[in-house]
């Protein structure tokens, strides 16, 4: 019996002697990175993804990720050995960082033994991340020309980047893709148009970087003049009727009625002065190629120009008018109205991005100073004219909400304790404010870190929305 305990222990004694021996045997193999991101292109204050696929067959047991000037020092430990790892860290950039500056930061990656290897990767802040710019000179949007000799729909389209890489356009009549680079691009075309109708161009163009931007123009060509819409202006040039973000010209309501569809247009309008100057445009952008006015000899009489030199016609008082035009018979009526419906005691601006004293977000809480974006507790009050209850108005700054990346925008309300009623915008025509519907308005990058005047008419369900 003495003699079997002693060779048990004997047998365990060795079986551990050959444990100690394999624990101790060395790893030869070093990581490899199979797979590396090794450069990047990004911004202050954008978040950037180290990536790569690293391999060990002794295993992977951790990578580091070091950067002091960021106090970037992070370790993934890996809880269990695989022979391949996958990396996918995300990063912030600092936001007070130098642009086009560039930045050198080592990856090591160990195995079970201990052996390491190290790659750079080579961040550098130039992301290119601003869309193209699209400037439609000619023709102007939902433009009616005549059908005629020929070259009926001039095209005149500039296109401007950092670094162009194509411009395309789009329609029934017209379809090119055309290389392009630089940073301005300029195309121009002329049309003959043998059918009657409305034709849609559709113009998109990329940079090298891959943004895009698109516009669209529509023009009418009909035989006679007939229009499917119709504004109307206090303004008397094509830079004033740009003026305004969304457009100065206000829009108007087409009769749908049989014998008047595509001729008699009403306008609603206020008045702030004494014979204010009106006149009707059927396109939105510009006074050419179209402009009704009145006529100076004949009371009533409708005549047609082609630029704002045509006699406005006058609106005698201030107030609320009904002003309608019919090109039956080329006539025109001027009549005031008093509104029915209360106005409101209050109305506020809510959203993102908004400052008021270019220091107050609508994304303060009113109450406790929190953040709280697009609520009505963060909402900031208009200023109510002093003769009219209907128009409010609001200075304020447009700005990219920090440590947020959110929309920039904004909707209205007239409750600083709950969402209704409220006010959105119609996604065609944001100057049409649209009570309890419509879509949030959402600034476009080029209309941020500047100065507006909001002036909203909840009469008129009408947003004017001008550069200061």
């Amino acid at each position: 019996m003495k003699t079997i305990k002693v060779k048990l222990v004997t047998v365990i004694c060795l079986l551990a002697i050959i444990v100690a021996c394999d624990d101790s045997v060395e790893v030869d193999s070093t990581p490899e990175f199979i797979s590396f991101v090794k450069e990047i292109s990004s911004l202050p204050g954008q978040t950037l993804v180290f990536q790569g696929v690293v391999s060990d067959p002794a295993g992977i047991s951790s990578i580091n990720i070091k950067y002091e000037p960021w106090f970037l020092d992070k370790t993934i430990v890996r809880d269990s050995l695989t022979d391949i790892y996958e990396l996918s860290y995300r990063f912030k950039v600092p936001q007070g960082e130098e642009m086009n500056s560039v930045h050198n930061i080592p990856i090591t990656v160990s195995n079970i033994g201990g052996n390491v290897s190290t790659n750079n990767v080579v961040v550098t802040l130039d992301l290119d991340i601003s869309n193209p710019v699209i400037q439609i000179a000619s023709p102007a949007n939902n433009a009616t020309v005549l059908i005629g000799a020929g070259n009926e729909i001039e095209l005149d389209v500039t296109v401007t980047d950092e670094n162009l890489a194509e411009f395309k356009i789009e329609s029934s009549v017209l379809n090119e893709t055309i290389a392009i680079s630089g940073q301005s691009y300029n195309y121009k075309k002329s049309l003959d148009i043998s059918d009657l109708g409305s034709y849609e161009f559709t113009i998109t163009t990329t940079d090298v970087a891959g943004n895009l931007d698109s516009a669209t123009v529509s023009v009418n060509v009909l035989d006679e003049l007939l229009f499917d819409v119709m504004y109307v202006t206090d303004v008397t040039s094509d830079a004033d009727l740009n003026e305004d973000l969304f457009g100065v010209p206000f829009n108007t309501e087409a009769s749908t009625a049989t014998t008047e569809d595509g001729y008699v247009f009403t306008a609603k309008y206020y008045s702030a002065q004494e014979n204010s100057e009106i006149r009707f445009i059927p396109q939105q952008a510009s006074f050419a190629p179209y402009t009704f006015g009145a006529d100076s000899s004949t009371n009533g009489k409708l005549v047609l120009g082609s630029d704002a030199t045509v006699s406005p016609i006058v609106v005698p008082g201030v107030g609320y008018y009904e002003v309608k035009m019919d090109l039956r018979d080329q006539s025109y009526s001027v009549e005031p109205y008093t509104p029915t419906d209360t106005a409101f005691d209050q109305v506020y601006v809510l959203g993102r991005g908004v400052y008021v004293d270019a220091t107050t977000s609508t994304c303060t809480n009113n109450a406790d100073g929190s953040t709280q974006c697009w609520h009505f507790k963060s909402g900031k009050p208009f200023v109510q004219a002093a003769d009219n209850p209907h128009l409010w108005t609001l200075d304020v700054t447009v700005k990219d909400q920090p440590d947020d990346n959110g929309a920039n925008g904004f909707i209205l309300n007239a409750n600083p304790a709950g969402w209704s009623p409220f006010w959105r915008v119609d996604g065609s025509d944001p100057s049409i404010t649209i009570p309890n519907g419509g879509s949030n308005y959402v600034f476009d990058d080029s209309a941020l870190n500047k100065d507006y005047t909001f002036i909203f008419d909840t009469h008129l369900n009408r947003l004017v929305v001008k550069t200061r």
